[in-house]
């Protein structure tokens, strides 16, 4: 595997370049590239255990957040973002979601052999996954958010959406997770949700399994 740190230069305005991590994982040239979005606190190196045996061809772009977390790591948005309302909350996503689609537009331009290319992160990660789903779905084929509130509603056609949720999340919940699944399913958008009995804000092996088996199912070869 080959690993490389660096700052991906934001492409227009005033925006901050941002950090990430990227691997290569099977070959030289991959056609395929993993987005992955880390939860606040953490590191882009949370999913290197997640990535080291994927067993394809894969570029892996993991972005770090922008700022960093007060006990540590880093994350997304300022502490402000939680007395938000929902709109407000919507708003600092959206925003994230510009910069973050400025990093995979500087990659796939860089890697023109990327032909597929899926997105996923977990809670702060998985709502900005989720979004450049809905904003963004000319860069990625297939998003899967994790412990994720799913701001924000399409205002066209979306990304595949997959969508991986612990029934006991004491900070999102898993019933209004999967009502509003349901109805963007009726509204036409190309969405599932699988919930896990017992798992909190967390990750499980069982989660992690149907995680790897999605984005395999979304990236490989065609």
């Amino acid at each position: 595997m080959n690993v490389l740190v660096l700052a991906l230069v934001a492409c227009a305005g005033s925006r901050a370049p941002l950090a990430a991590k990227t691997s290569t994982i099977g070959g030289d040239a991959p056609a395929a590239l993993l987005v992955a979005l880390h939860y606040s606190s953490a590191t882009p190196a949370m999913w290197d255990p997640l990535v080291a045996d994927w067993g394809a061809p894969i570029r892996v772009l993991a972005i770090q957040g922008p700022i960093a977390h007060h006990r540590e790591g880093f994350t997304w948005f300022a502490r402000a973002h939680e007395q938000k309302d929902e709109a407000g909350k919507r708003a600092d996503v959206e925003a994230m979601a510009e910069q973050v689609a400025h990093s995979i537009r500087a990659v796939r331009a860089a890697h023109p052999e990327i032909r597929r290319v899926a997105i996923t992160g977990f809670s702060y990660g998985g709502d900005i996954a989720w979004m450049i789903a809905i904003r963004h779905p000319e860069l990625v084929d297939v998003a899967v958010p994790m412990g994720s509130r799913l701001l924000g509603d399409p205002r066209g056609p979306a990304a595949r959406v997959h969508v991986l949720q612990g029934e006991a999340d004491k900070i999102i919940d898993a019933r209004a997770v999967a009502a509003r699944v349901e109805a963007l399913k009726a509204r036409g958008v190309a969405i599932d949700a699988t919930i896990y009995p017992d798992l909190g804000h967390d990750l499980s092996p069982a989660l992690i399994a149907d995680w790897r088996a999605a984005l395999h199912a979304a990236l490989e070869a065609r």
